[in-house]
């Protein structure tokens, strides 16, 4: 009786011994547990890099695509894609009849909608609301590989306005140092949401003129945001009746253009960038030009004050849409909320609780700074509606109120 009562707790003791080590070995597993590929390539869709001067977070791309691209699949899905997304669009805001009227595919005109302004003005957000629209293709700022530079003029000019006609246009042929950048600067195509998600497996594909023009021609909405040319050359654009299109100027105070330029590194070294009397210059030309062109070309441009879009984004939102011809979908009421009421770290963020962000330079700029830019663009503020203000109290008072009506003399 002893030896058999000793032989089964031998075997208990042994049994435990075993369950004891395999527990040890899987705890150690899990301490040193890697996720799975396809796990791992999941958590990287939530992920955000930074590259570039412009802010640019680069979406992961997310198209089903493996191994070599079928070309023709991919038009095909796209195209499809589109008349789904655009099923309950109200086409006749658009002044057309259907889809086909926009597609150039199809012979018919996209509309096409222009952005300028200039380097920490709120373009980026702008940009991006005009693309939350479904049968959008971004065309996001062409002149990155330009460096930071103004175009005022020649010698860049006339290269420039004949490279924005033709990705207006969807010919992409001869554009080989655009594409070149982009390979070594991808966040120069990532904004082109539509396009990008084809790169997913071969990045190739978005540098790929014969690519790019077939899946451009596609999109009955065309929309682009410059930074660097001013607006006085845009007139080529305007003339061109096969382009029809429509610009919106976007100006800033020009205090807080030149706050939010000090976090920004790119600018210090370019006069360009961070001379204040260069920066209000260029908004005294370009008041110019668009009282001009408002007479020359009625309904074909509008200015906003970024100020304006921050402050009252829904509403302004609905007036920029209603000037440019297109419904204001879903998909643009959900961009309006996600990004105006919620704030995201980062300089290059577009999500920012936005009545926030207009007059933030009366908190983080001294006044002696405020008011030597002030001293360099007292008529540039005066044509765009901007007050004066006269000290460092008057700044910090809750009570000053920076922006007023203005008009633009016709």
């Amino acid at each position: 009786m002893l030896r058999r009562l000793n032989f089964y707790s031998i075997c208990f003791a042994f049994g435990l011994s075993v369950l004891l080590i395999l527990a040890g070995t899987k705890y150690t597993d899990n301490i040193n547990y890697h996720p799975p590929p396809e796990t791992r390539k999941t958590i990287r869709n939530y992920l955000k890099i930074e590259d570039g001067d412009d802010n640019l977070a680069q979406p992961i791309p997310t198209n089903p695509y493996d191994g070599l691209p079928n070309i023709d699949k991919i038009i095909e899905k796209t195209r499809n894609k589109i008349r789904i997304e655009l099923l309950n669009y109200n086409f006749t805001i658009s002044g057309v009849s259907n889809l086909e009227d926009l597609l150039m595919e199809s012979g018919g005109t996209p509309l096409r909608s222009l952005i300028v302004s200039t380097w920490r003005s709120g373009s980026t957000f702008f940009g991006e609301l005009l693309n939350a629209m479904p049968g959008n293709y971004y065309h996001y700022e062409p002149f990155l590989w330009y460096d930071i530079i103004q175009i005022r003029g020649p010698p860049y000019s006339y290269k420039a306005l004949k490279f924005m006609k033709n990705l207006m246009k969807c010919n992409h042929e001869g554009m080989s140092e655009y594409f070149e950048f982009g390979k070594g600067h991808l966040h120069a195509f990532s904004h082109n949401t539509r396009l990008w998600d084809h790169c997913k497996y071969n990045k190739e594909l978005c540098f790929d003129p014969d690519f790019t023009t077939k899946i451009c021609r596609l999109f009955p909405f065309q929309s682009m945001k410059v930074v660097r040319v001013r607006l006085r050359l845009i007139e080529e654009l305007l003339e061109d009746k096969e382009l029809n299109l429509k610009v919106v100027l976007l100006i800033r105070d020009p205090r807080g253009v030149m706050q939010s330029r000090q976090h920004r590194s790119f600018c210090q070294p370019s006069p360009d960038c961070w001379s204040p009397e260069l920066v209000c210059a260029d908004m005294i030309s370009d008041y110019v030009a668009a009282s001009r062109f408002m007479e020359k070309y009625p309904n074909r441009l509008m200015a906003l004050r970024y100020e304006e879009l921050a402050l009252n984004p829904n509403a302004t939102a609905h007036k920029v849409f209603k000037f440019l011809r297109l419904d204001v979908t879903p998909s643009v009421e959900e961009f309006l909320h996600t990004h105006t009421t919620t704030e995201v770290a980062g300089v290059s963020s577009t999500f920012r609780v936005s009545n926030a962000v207009p007059f933030k330079w009366k908190t983080s700029l001294l006044f002696n700074y405020v008011d030597e830019v002030q001293t360099a663009c007292k008529e540039a503020m005066s044509l765009w509606g901007y007050k004066m203000v006269h000290n460092a109290s008057q700044m910090a008072s809750k009570d000053f109120y920076p922006i007023e009506p203005y008009t633009i003399t016709q």
